[in-house]
């Protein structure tokens, strides 16, 4: 099923999508196709499928032009990787993320010094966000910046830092001055070998993700490195969420496509009392909940996206729900997936088994979904209001 020809048909895509979805689909499945899911943690090989991405010119697809991203274009990249290889998609979405603050906000010299590396693969970020006390309540962040002269010098910790002690650039966020919530929340970029930035540790986790925590310790950067202007940081970070979130929902469908290739295949082979287990109307059920989730979650996703090609100024509650119902749906169809497959989905190294580890960080990165679920009421409120 993969990228479904059947849903490139959908009004939400125009032509140059179609071939370019197809285009994308056979370039992965010539060049990344030797990649392991696993890269032993320490990002070497997300680090050379982005610098073969960035070789074969997709890199420059995630990058806006004019101000606005193709989000069509950057959601059926990754949901291809997703179907793929979630090490692939990793390697794609963490510098995906990392690159928006700059590429919205950052100054026309900071453009041209970084914007053209990163799209030939030579330079990846990373987005240092997250705090030991500050996950989900991002406005609750502690790292501080303080001016001196031409400078500011930031000093705090960061954690679930992708790419971490590895990224050539961080977009930082800190904060400037004693005020609580997002007042005073700047955004930085700081180069990756900045004196003082110190790795403290590699976190281990379930999916293929290289995360850590960074310590800042009086890291020097000098003033034109402000993202924005001064205080501006939170709501640089939430727009760059907004426009994110619907591409991680299009990962967990392409997850959730080859779980269910590879159940509907599964089915149409196992024998149990005497016959195929598809033709067991149980099995039927869970394949057309299946399906039905499936075009469910697309549906929402490629909404999002098209809405924020079409020109809206805002997509808070499109871009939420598309996170939410996607990710959620795509654990179920892993999960029912793997049910179809019984004992050899549960298999250690098989297809079904190491989706269903994969894709439920989906739910939590980038914005949990209770997060997805207060950001929609939110919206609703406040139009309400």
């Amino acid at each position: 099923m993969n990228m479904s020809d059947r849903n490139l048909e959908w009004p939400f895509f125009s032509d140059f999508h179609r071939a370019f979805a197809r285009d994308f689909r056979q370039w992965t499945a010539d060049e990344l196709s030797q990649y392991e899911e696993h890269d032993g943690g320490d990002g070497k090989t997300a680090r050379e499928i982005f610098q073969r991405l960035g070789e074969g010119n997709w890199l420059a697809y995630s990058l806006p032009k004019d101000g606005k991203h193709d989000l069509c274009a950057v959601c059926l990249m990754r949901e291809i990787l997703g179907y793929s290889s979630a090490m692939a998609d990793v390697a794609l979405s963490d510098p995906v993320i990392s690159i928006m603050p700059i590429a919205l906000f950052g100054s026309k010299h900071l453009q041209d010094a970084y914007l053209p590396g990163y799209g030939r693969g030579e330079i990846m970020p990373a987005f240092a966000l997250s705090e030991p006390g500050a996950g989900s309540d991002a406005s609750a962040l502690q790292t501080q910046a303080r001016r001196e002269g031409d400078h500011y010098i930031i000093s705090g910790r960061k954690t679930w830092t992708s790419n971490a002690g590895l990224a050539d650039g961080y977009a930082v966020l800190a904060r400037v001055g004693q005020g609580g919530g997002a007042q005073g929340i700047t955004a930085f970029w700081v180069d990756g070998d900045a004196p003082g930035i110190v790795l403290e540790e590699r976190i281990q986790v379930q999916t293929p993700h290289t995360v850590g925590t960074l310590r800042f310790d009086d890291v020097r950067v000098p003033a034109d490195r402000v993202l924005g202007q001064e205080g501006q940081g939170f709501r640089i970070a939430m727009a760059a969420l907004e426009i994110f979130r619907p591409t991680v929902g299009a990962a967990a469908l392409g997850m959730a496509r080859r779980a269910a290739d590879e159940a509907l295949a599964r089915s149409t082979q196992r024998q149990a009392f005497n016959k195929t287990i598809c033709e067991h109307q149980l099995i039927q059920e869970k394949l057309a909940d299946m399906a039905l989730k499936l075009d469910a979650a697309a549906l929402m996703v490629y909404r999002a996206a098209w809405l924020h090609d079409s020109g809206a100024q805002r997509i808070t509650r499109e871009a939420a729900m598309a996170k939410l119902y996607a990710t959620e749906a795509a654990q179920e169809v892993v999960d029912q997936a793997q049910q179809i497959f019984g004992g050899l989905g549960v298999a250690q190294g098989s297809v079904v088994e190491r989706l269903y580890r994969h894709v439920r960080a989906y739910r939590i990165f980038d914005g949990t979904s209770e997060i997805q679920k207060l950001i929609i009421a939110g919206d609703m409120l406040k139009e309400q209001g």
